[in-house]
């Protein structure tokens, strides 16, 4: 079955997505037991969404498409936040909600998580600020309607060094880096959320210094980085803001196929890809002077109509599929045990 994840899967920058895949081979997580437990939801399973939406799939023959319609797509977990909406979209606000709650606790039950024990990252929406690190032992705490823990500062660097929290967060789209290390105070785990407007305003070098400061071993270093999104299906359109390569000249790889359009009125827009899961990769080995060695990144395309995770920038496509594309998943690192 065609469909725009194709054969190798990275077809927009093929190179950048093998090299890494190369690496992830030679990584940690191959080598040695991992101090975490990475492990993030899946919505649903089942044929590309592009394929069993009309209007998406006039470009493929009508016997795959009818094919794809049968197999369809089916619940995994399903939406987890009970923020905005999010839910399937035949569902009332309260019934989202309800949905939410009985989704994130099915979850946690089957990964044996005890919910008293998550740290749920409220994360930053300005991006122009300075990256905030909150130290999720010391910062109040607030359960949000699932009852999960989030500490009341927003920050996208959450960290703590009691070995019984998981950190969590709920993402669509951005790359969250989950790390362990050797500090003076003992132990530390960190959540890092990068999100493209964060990446591009210097997050992955502010949270270096975060890092230094906190007295890290950067030789013990080992980190986790979930799937985000890839320049070939995190798109922009008639984005009129500026134009990013104008904006953020330093992280000019992160945006593909740069196009500009001009209205009737001479207004600017732009056409682009954000490459943000590579981007994130290799900026934090460039930043942050460590050894591919130290860092695994799941290399799973996010915004790609053929995949399980739930994608912000996918639910604007307003695809078929099983409860809608209005959703989040959840991801979190679980301390291994000695």
């Amino acid at each position: 079955m065609k469909h725009e994840h194709g054969s190798a899967g990275f077809e927009a920058q093929p190179e950048r997505y093998q090299k890494i895949e190369k690496l992830n081979h030679e990584s940690f997580l191959m080598h040695e037991p991992s101090p975490l437990r990475v492990v993030q939801s899946l919505h649903s399973v089942g044929a590309p969404r592009d394929v069993i939406t009309d209007g998406y799939n006039d470009e493929y023959p009508s016997d795959v498409v009818e094919q794809a319609k049968a197999i369809g797509r089916h619940i995994v977990v399903g939406n987890v936040s009970p923020l905005n909406g999010y839910g399937p979209r035949d569902m009332s606000g309260e019934e989202k909600v309800a949905d939410a709650q009985h989704n994130i606790h099915e979850f946690l039950a089957r990964n044996n998580v005890d919910p008293s024990t998550v740290r749920m990252l409220r994360p930053e929406r300005d991006y122009t600020t300075p990256l905030r690190a909150v130290n999720v032992d010391e910062d109040n705490l607030q359960p949000d309607d699932t009852g999960l823990l989030r500490p009341d500062t927003a920050g996208d660097f959450l960290y703590t060094y009691n070995k019984d929290n998981v950190l969590a967060a709920r993402p669509a789209d951005c790359p969250i880096v989950f790390l362990s290390a050797e500090t003076p105070k003992g132990d530390m785990t960190v959540l890092l959320h990068l999100a493209w407007q964060g990446v591009a305003h210097g997050y992955i070098a502010q949270a270096k210094s975060q890092l230094d400061a906190l007295g890290v071993d950067w030789t013990t270093l080992r980190a986790q980085i979930t799937p985000g999104g890839h320049g070939e299906t995190f798109k922009f359109e008639n984005f009129n803001k500026y134009n990013p390569l104008d904006q953020f000249p330093e992280s000019s790889s992160m945006f593909t196929d740069v196009k500009a359009n001009q209205a009737a009125d001479g207004a600017a827009s732009y056409d682009f890809g954000i490459d943000l899961a590579a981007e994130v990769y290799e900026k934090l080995v460039e930043t942050w002077s460590v050894d591919p060695y130290q860092l695994f990144l799941d290399t799973s395309d996010t915004t790609s109509p053929t995949v399980g995770y739930s994608s912000h920038s996918r639910s604007f496509k307003e695809y078929e599929g099983a409860g809608g594309e209005n959703s989040r998943d959840l991801v979190m690192a679980i301390p291994s045990l000695d």
